[in-house]
C-alpha cells in the first residue's frame, strides 16, 4: 500500500511510464468522493484527476485535508493541512482554530459537518503522527463536554439492578433472585430492579466512558496536539471532577434509543462524536497506546473551519449583537452581516490564499449579488437607501494581522469591495 502526499490545492504530477503503467490501469477517471455539493448544486472534491497531454496524470488538491483512497487497498492520498507555504516545515494549526472556535458558543449545526468519516471503507494504515483524524474529534468531544459540564449534568431515570438486604424496591428479578439468594440459603435478600432519578444514567455513563479513551490517548502521546496540549489539559482537568461519581458500567446497544432534550442539544453532538472515537479505537483502550494506526478514510472541511474561524474573530473585535452569521433571504444564505457606527457590510469568508495576490471575479459577483438584496438593506438598517453596501472578502494569510481595518485593501476596478487578509495559526515543526 502506498501512499501520495498532497498539500492543499497543490498539484501533484504522475508519469504514465515504467511500473506505474500498472497502476494507471485502476486508477478512476474522477475522485471517488463527493464531500458536498455547492451552492449551484456541483458536486465539490477533495481532490481533482486531469489526465495531460503530456502522458502524466495530474492530482489537484482542493482545500480539505484527511486520508482518502485513490485505488482502494493499493494506494491513498494523503492530504496535509500546508497551503502555499513558503517553508516546507510551515503545517496550518487547525486544531487551534478548532479550539478557538468552540469558544465563541456557536450553534451546534454549524460545527456539525466539520468532518466526514467514511466507516464502510476499508481502513488505511499511517503512521499514529499522521492521523489528523484522532485530535480533531478529541478536540471537539472536549470542547462539547465542557460546555455539557458547564449547564450541569443531564439527569433522568435510569434502571438500577441490586441485590438487596432485608428490604424489596422495585420488582424482584426472579431467576436472578433464585440463583443468588434462595439457592443459596440467604433468604433476607432479594435482587430488584428498580428507577433512580439522577446524573448516573446511560448518557453521562457513555460521556465517561469516552473521556477515559482520550485520557489515556493523551498521555500516551504527550507532544500530539501540536502546541495545544497545555489547553487539552485544561479541558480534561474541568471536566474530569464532574464525573468522578458516575458509575463506568453502560449497554451501548441502548444508546440508540437514547432522546435528547432540547435544552441538552450539545448531549447528541458529544454522543456522536464519542461514538467516532470508541469506533477509531475498536472500543480496545488499548489501541490508544499505537504507534502505527488504522483509520477510515476521512476528510476535514477546511473552508468551514476557517469560515466559523472568521466568525470568531469577527465577534470577538465587534460583539456578537453587530455580527449576523448565516443570514438568509430570498433563498440565499450569506456568511456574514457586520452592522456598527463605522461598518455596514455584506462578508463573505472564503479560505483562497489567492487573494494575497489577485482575487476570483466569481467570487466577488457573489457578495456583490448578496449587497442587492431588499432584506439585506431592512437588516442593516439602510431601507429606502441607494447606496452602495460595501463587500468584504476576508481570506487566510500566514503573516500575522497589523490591524482590523476592514477597509484597507480596495479590489481593482470594483466600487465598494474589499478584501482583507486574516491571518490563521501555524505550527514550526523544528
Amino acid at each position: 500500500m502506498m501512499k501520495i502526499t498532497l498539500l492543499e490545492h497543490q498539484p501533484y504530477r504522475i508519469k504514465k511510464e515504467g511500473e506505474a503503467l500498472a497502476f494507471f490501469e485502476a486508477l478512476p477517471e474522477i475522485c471517488p468522493y463527493v464531500l458536498k455539493k455547492d451552492q449551484w448544486g456541483m458536486p465539490v472534491y477533495p481532490f481533482e484527476i486531469k489526465h495531460t497531454n503530456e502522458g502524466e496524470v495530474c492530482l489537484q488538491a482542493g482545500y480539505y485535508v484527511g486520508v482518502l483512497w485513490l485505488v482502494k487497498q493499493q494506494k491513498y492520498v494523503h492530504i496535509a493541512p500546508k497551503m502555499n507555504c513558503r517553508e516546507e516545515r510551515v503545517e496550518i494549526d487547525f486544531l487551534k482554530m478548532l479550539l478557538e472556535i468552540y469558544t465563541a458558543d456557536i450553534a451546534e449545526k454549524h460545527t456539525r459537518d466539520l468532518v466526514k468519516i467514511y466507516w464502510k471503507e476499508p481502513q488505511i494504515r499511517i503512521e499514529q503522527q499522521k492521523d489528523f483524524l484522532t485530535p480533531f474529534l478529541v478536540v471537539q468531544f472536549l470542547q462539547l463536554l465542557k460546555r455539557i459540564t458547564r449547564k450541569g449534568l443531564k439527569k433522568s431515570y435510569y434502571t438500577v439492578e441490586e441485590n438487596l438486604n432485608s428490604h424489596i424496591k422495585g420488582k424482584i428479578q426472579l431467576g436472578k433472585h433464585l440463583k443468588q439468594n434462595v439457592f443459596k440459603n440467604q433468604l433476607t435478600a432479594h435482587v430488584c430492579r428498580y428507577q433512580e432519578f439522577g446524573m448516573d444514567n446511560l448518557e453521562n455513563r457513555f460521556l465517561k466512558k469516552v473521556l477515559q479513551f482520550v485520557i489515556s490517548f493523551k498521555n500516551t502521546h504527550p507532544t500530539f496536539f501540536a502546541g495545544n496540549e497545555a489547553t487539552i489539559n485544561e479541558l480534561i482537568t474541568y471536566c474530569t471532577p464532574y464525573f468522578e461519581l458516575i458509575s463506568e458500567e453502560m449497554d451501548m446497544g441502548k444508546l440508540k434509543n437514547i432522546t435528547i432534550n432540547p435544552f441538552f442539544k450539545e448531549y447528541e453532538q458529544a454522543i456522536e462524536i464519542g461514538k467516532h472515537i470508541l469506533k477509531r479505537f475498536s472500543y480496545n483502550i488499548t489501541e490508544t497506546t499505537q504507534h502505527k494506526v488504522s483509520i477510515p478514510p476521512f476528510w476535514i472541511d477546511m473552508p468551514k473551519l476557517f469560515e466559523l474561524y472568521v466568525y470568531k474573530k469577527l465577534e470577538e473585535k465587534f460583539g456578537r449583537e453587530a455580527v449576523t452569521y448565516h443570514f438568509t433571504a430570498d433563498y440565499t444564505e450569506l456568511d456574514f452581516l457586520l452592522n456598527t457606527p463605522e461598518y455596514k457590510m455584506v462578508i463573505d469568508a472564503k479560505y483562497k490564499p489567492v487573494y494575497e495576490d489577485s482575487r476570483v471575479i466569481d467570487d466577488i459577483r457573489q457578495v456583490s449579488g448578496y449587497a442587492r438584496l431588499e432584506r439585506v438593506y431592512q437588516k442593516l438598517g439602510l431601507e429606502g437607501s441607494n447606496e452602495l453596501i460595501d463587500c468584504l472578502i476576508i481570506y487566510p494569510s500566514l503573516d500575522e494581522d497589523i490591524d482590523f481595518n476592514l477597509k484597507d485593501k480596495k479590489i481593482t476596478g470594483y466600487r465598494n469591495v474589499y478584501k482583507k487578509s486574516l491571518s490563521i495559526p501555524l505550527i514550526i515543526n523544528h
